[in-house]
């Protein structure tokens, strides 16, 4: 009996693997192509930007007004965050590294509000400490590797976790997208000096059509009018755990960055459309939707993108590919420019042809115009391969697929140092002056 328990046992869980597999791949695709590093015979940004840098951040709320109405939706500028709750979950968190806490926060505006928990590692050093705070695809529980942080509410529950503790299917998430994809390299993060926090992006709105939809008339928003996309909703919770985190003294709030994988990389470059605060932003294979452009491109396509995931964007994001191959009104090189001065990292993977490393490129070299002329130090690479750490605006790829890694942390770590270097450091060559864009 113990033997044919097993065997069932082993056949559920290939099932299981299965159906994971199959979502992941109607998720990114995952390839054994490599992203093309040439450029030539390949569309241009359309339309383009870069001749006139000057312009472009002159009508920079024009430039915002296309991207909510053709691909985000309106922006959550103008939500705030107010603390409901802290508590304390363990001084000696990950081997005495660091101390783990949660804060319950509301986003509110509007009149409405909606509550999620910000879990927030704390290096044992004396602060006030640089932060980087995330978004995670599986709830705190797995993403800070303790059971003990509070559950997501079962509606809260999407179908790429399907559970909030680490797991067996976390487990399989893992061995699909990267050992980092759920939880960072912890330890090297502490012991570097940096807070980590992170939410549960399902928490804030749910990542299921339906469910997503029936939330969104009903999501705080700012005075720009009501979220009409999830990704663009995700983007509030960053501006509420901003409100909340500034006012803890262990907080540099000269030092806080935004960490965003795939649709949450999306979600980080809403972000750093509004929110002055930010000061720097990891965009990780954000693809489609993201940085890569969208006209005649490898991978997933825009309809694609709305199809499967209808609750992510604005309604008329639907009909981008019905426009033609000239006739996009906005792409996502201008959703980059509109970052600018914030220094940013646009992510990426050679194998992850289905998130076009090569059209998110094109992108980047579109935009760098608008960063040199927001008062950085601009691109200051010829090609995709090599990234220098010290720039304000960097296009890393590294070999593999849509993941994250150790190669990926690594990087990130030594950039955000450079990026956002205390006041009394030697400054790196380039201009860290946060400068207002032109409005």
């Amino acid at each position: 009996m113990n033997i044919v328990l097993g065997i069932l046992s082993s056949v559920g869980r290939l099932i299981v693997i299965g159906i994971l597999l199959v979502g992941m791949a109607n998720c990114t695709q995952l390839g054994l192509n490599y992203a093309s590093l040439d450029v030539e015979g390949k569309p241009a940004a359309y339309p383009p930007i870069a001749h006139d840098a000057e312009d472009f951040l002159d009508r920079r709320e024009d430039w915002i007004q296309r991207i909510e109405t053709h691909i985000t939706g309106p922006i959550p500028e103008g939500v705030s965050g107010r603390l409901i709750e802290h508590r304390v979950v363990d001084e000696a968190y990950w081997d005495g590294h660091g101390i783990l806490e949660e804060f319950v926060i509301a986003i509110e505006g509007s009149g409405k509000r909606r509550d999620f928990v910000l879990a927030v590692a704390w290096p044992k050093s004396d602060g006030p400490h640089p932060i980087i705070i995330s978004q995670s695809f599986c709830g705190n529980q797995t993403a800070f590797n303790y059971p003990a942080l509070t559950p997501p509410l079962p509606e809260a529950l999407d179908d790429f976790c399907g559970g909030g503790e680490p797991s067996f299917m976390g487990s399989m998430v893992q061995k699909v997208f990267g050992r980092f994809i759920s939880t960072p390299p912890m330890q090297q993060v502490l012991d570097r000096g940096y807070a980590y926090a992170s939410y549960y992006t399902s928490e804030v709105i749910p990542d299921s059509k339906e469910p997503a939809r029936a939330l969104l008339p009903d999501f705080p928003h700012g005075p720009r009018g009501e979220i009409s996309g999830a990704v663009s909703g995700w983007a509030a919770a960053w501006t509420a755990a901003l409100d909340v985190l500034e006012a803890d003294p262990r907080v540099d709030t000269d030092r806080e960055a935004i960490m965003g994988h795939s649709r949450s990389a999306k979600s980080a470059l809403v972000a750093g459309i509004y929110e002055s605060r930010i000061d720097a932003i990891v965009a990780h294979q954000a693809g489609t939707g993201g940085t890569a452009l969208s006209r005649n491109k490898p991978g997933e396509t825009v309809a694609g993108m709305a199809k499967q995931y209808p609750h992510w964007f604005a309604p008329n994001y639907a009909n981008f590919d019905a426009r033609g191959l000239n006739t996009t009104p906005v792409d996502m090189h201008a959703l980059i420019a509109l970052n600018a001065p914030t220094p940013l990292l646009i992510g990426n993977g050679r194998r992850d042809v289905w998130s076009d490393p090569n059209g998110s490129w094109r992108a980047t070299l579109e935009a760098a115009p608008i960063y040199a002329a927001a008062g950085t130090g601009g691109l200051q690479q010829e090609n995709m391969q090599d990234a220098p750490v010290e720039a304000d605006l960097v296009f890393w790829m590294r070999p593999g697929g849509h993941s994250i890694t150790q190669r990926d942390w690594d990087f990130w770590l030594d950039w955000l140092d450079n990026v956002m270097a205390r006041g009394d450091e030697v400054p790196t060559p380039t201009n860290r002056v946060k400068v207002a864009p032109a409005k």
